[in-house]
């Protein structure tokens, strides 16, 4: 049996764990090469590889393509064969150059720092290590099917290993690895990324950075998300350089990638497309965001870095391997977005953040939907198609935990959510709904682990006093702008609405002229309820409802369908179609569209020539 001494923690990791407030814990990294390292080494059909440039820049490639790359040869040593791009690998050229000769470059003295990362999509498997290489060689291996040796080469390494550790299978998208040749073509290798970069970027979900302490040791790793969880900051401007960020979600809490970018911000990273072939290699200068900055600049987050390039090549069809989609992880959050990817919430102050609102009261209206009313401590302006943001995190945060297979998501849920805010402005008071200056309404449908808990109350004054309980929730702000506006005495506007989606037009109905309003509303039948309760207070809106209810029959399952009917509203039991809206559009200025994104497309083809006003939920 082998005995290793523990490693200490660095400064910056524990300057890491100190401010994520970490429990001290010992450092399971094994000074050695670890007999999991040399298992998965045979195992393992890809590995990603970080080193320095002469510059002290780190980059970071990704070789493989079958089992069998490498192998662990005894006494710490590990050796490496595998094919790899010929050409503008930027890994490749400073370990081994440039030249495809197959000539032996050994390294003098302790050999130039590599880190490394094996990794099996398809187990979701990855171990970490961290060494000095011995020596290299780079030679031709020449494509079978076309004879074009001169692009296409084989690396072989021989390294000391002095760290390894394994990781966990969080955040792993599942891919089949197979061998394919690559035929590398140059297309940038500018800080500013081209379209076909940005384009990867934008569906990317996995790439590989490394980081590293001067002298003393690197860290390679990987981080995976869902597609799009890498956000475009900036592609450079005469006052803004390129840069990038993503999200860092709830992990083993060593921090070591983090640890080395607090003492040396400098970062590599390599964004493979597994179905092209195609690379980005990126380095660059990191900033590290914690707690509300983090917020502010990538809003969810509690931790996020930003990369801002200094240097960048893409490089189409550099991969010696192609990778086919597999299983997503069940880990992955959803994607964040930038703040500023967002029409700005001016009504957010930094005393807004501290507010609390008290719920008053819960309506049904379905099995599924209800109405909520909160009131303010203090009254805080807010205009008609704004939504909300109410934080439950102190009702529902349990605390941390690196693995929770029962419910994967609640690790990076921060149980912050926007609502649309279903009700007019409360200054001055609102005469339909009687609410007061301090007053506010969601309407929303139980979908989730914090309506699912909002859903448990009934406010405190609620009727069923055995359940009246008093709730308050985290105020931090309203935004956005989704206003239904008429402009011009003769413009009709066209709502289009799915569910719940007609939300946004509520807040606006007691100030527009109905006479010029057409909205088309789509529901299954078990919203009906919704529809009933919106004309009660609406009464005239029933002259321009177009209603199509899916999930009853003509003579039998809505109960409400004769009280509709009775209001003047035209109501269809069918599917929306093409022809409900551009069967009677004379005088539509604008349409106003708040459904699902799949049905909002749709709308959008079958409107081309019209103006279409939507709102993104993204956030």
């Amino acid at each position: 049996m082998t005995f290793y001494q523990d490693m200490p923690w660095h400064d910056g990791e524990i300057k890491m764990q100190q401010l994520m407030r970490v429990p001290s814990m010992d450092n399971p990294t094994v000074p050695a090469l670890s007999p999991q390292l040399a298992h998965h080494l045979q195992v393992a059909p890809l590995i990603a590889i970080g080193t320095l440039d002469k510059q002290g820049r780190p980059w970071t490639t990704l070789w493989g393509g079958e089992k069998g790359i490498a192998r662990s040869l005894g006494g710490g040593i590990a050796g490496f064969r595998t094919p790899v791009t010929g050409r503008h690998d930027p890994v490749v050229e400073e370990l081994v150059g440039k030249q495809a000769t197959g000539e032996v470059v050994k390294e003098a003295g302790r050999g130039r720092m590599v880190a490394g990362l094996t990794i099996d999509l398809e187990t979701r498997k990855r171990v970490k290590l961290y060494g000095r290489i011995v020596a290299g060689a780079l030679s031709r291996r020449e494509d079978e099917l076309t004879g074009r040796e001169e692009i296409v080469a084989e690396i072989q390494l021989v390294l000391k290993v002095e760290q390894s550790i394994g990781n966990c299978p969080k955040y792993l998208n599942r891919k089949h690895i197979v061998p394919a040749f690559a035929h590398p073509d140059l297309i940038s290798d500018a800080p500013e990324l081209p379209q076909r970069a940005l384009s990867l970027i934008a569906k990317a979900d996995l790439f590989f950075l490394s980081s590293s302490r001067p002298d003393q040791d690197m860290d390679t790793n990987h981080r995976g998300g869902p597609p799009g969880f890498i956000r475009v900051v900036s592609n450079g401007s005469d006052t803004e350089p390129a840069s990038i960020a993503w999200p860092e979600y709830s992990g083993n809490r060593m921090y070591q990638t983090l640890g080395n970018l607090t003492i040396n911000p400098l970062c590599g990273i390599c964004v493979p497309d597994f179905e092209t072939g195609d690379m980005l290699y990126i380095t660059g200068k990191t900033q590290i965001y914690t707690g509300k900055d983090a917020n502010a600049f990538l809003p969810r987050s509690n931790l996020c870095v930003h990369l801002t390039i200094t240097a960048a090549r893409f490089v189409a069809s550099a991969l010696p391997f192609r990778g086919t989609e597999g299983q997503s992880s069940p880990y992955n959050p959803t994607v964040r977005y930038l703040s500023s990817e967002h029409k700005p919430a001016s009504q957010a102050t930094d005393n807004i953040q501290q507010q609390q609102a008290l719920l008053l009261s819960q309506t049904n209206l379905t099995p599924t939907i209800s109405r909520f009313r909160f009131s303010l401590a203090n009254a805080t302006a807010h205009t008609a198609g704004q939504y909300v943001t109410l934080d439950f995190c102190q009702h529902l945060n349990i605390g941390y935990s690196h693995m929770r297979d029962d419910d994967p998501r609640s690790l990076n849920d921060d149980f912050v959510r926007t609502f649309t805010v279903s009700s007019p402005p409360g200054d001055p008071p609102n005469p339909v709904l009687r609410l007061k200056d301090d007053e506010f309404e969601i309407t929303v449908r139980n979908v989730g682990v914090v309506t699912d808990f909002l859903f448990q109350h009934d406010g405190a004054e609620g009727k069923d006093r055995c359940r009246a309980s008093e709730l308050e929730v985290s105020l931090k702000g309203f935004g956005g702008e989704f206003e239904v506006k008429q402009i011009g005495g003769e413009d009709v506007v066209y709502f289009v609405a799915a569910g719940i989606g007609i939300t946004p037009l509520l807040p606006s109905l007691g100030s527009l002229d109905l006479a010029r309003l057409r909205l088309v509303w789509t529901v299954r039948a078990e919203d009906v309820g919704l529809v009933v309760d919106t004309l009660a207070m609406y009464p005239d809106l029933a002259k321009s409802l177009t209603l199509f209810v899916t999930g009853c029959a003509e003579s039998g399952g809505c109960e409400f369908l004769g009280e509709l009917r009775e209001t003047g509203a035209m109501v269809h039991l069918r599917r929306l179609q093409k022809s409900d809206l551009l069967g009677d559009d004379d005088g539509v200025s604008t349409y106003y569209v708040c459904t699902s994104v799949p049905m909002r497309k749709q709308v959008e083809e079958w409107l081309p020539a019209k103006r279409v006003v939507f709102e993104d939920f993204n956030f």
